[in-house]
């Protein structure tokens, strides 16, 4: 059977690494999937780019080293570099204004994967399929 595909926001990553009992139940266990090793989790440099700038700004206390950290800890969670596929998808995603979101959105298109967020916008577009709650 093949493994599933999630994709994570920034929220979801940040609250798995630092607060995983802010992560909605679907969430939570979608985590620990692939923390176990049963899923793969994805990581998209927009979420990698929010984090540092989130980091660089004093919000967050976790940030690109924390990041790595976990690339090496977790091998099923994996980075999801940038492509043109993703930056295609972006472009037909006009109706998320959030630069981040749409390409985060992209991103789990890309790679057909369920998004890990709690943005009721996304969840509400059904552009792609979430988990959460």
């Amino acid at each position: 059977m093949k493994k599933a595909d999630y994709v994570l926001d920034t929220h979801a990553l940040v609250f798995a690494l630092t607060a995983p009992s802010k992560l909605g139940a679907g969430a939570r266990k979608a985590v620990r999937r692939i923390e176990s090793g049963r899923e793969c989790g994805w990581i998209p440099a927009a979420v990698a780019a929010e984090l540092t700038l989130l980091h660089e700004l004093g919000r967050i206390q976790i940030g690109l080293t924390e990041l790595q950290d976990v690339f090496e800890s977790v091998p099923s969670l994996r980075f999801l570099p940038l492509d043109l596929g993703q930056v295609a998808n972006f472009a037909v995603l006009g109706g998320i204004r959030e630069a981040f979101d749409r390409f985060v959105v992209a991103a789990a298109r890309s790679v057909g994967g369920k998004l890990i967020t709690r943005d009721q916008r996304i969840i509400d577009s059904k552009l792609v399929q979430t988990v959460w709650g």
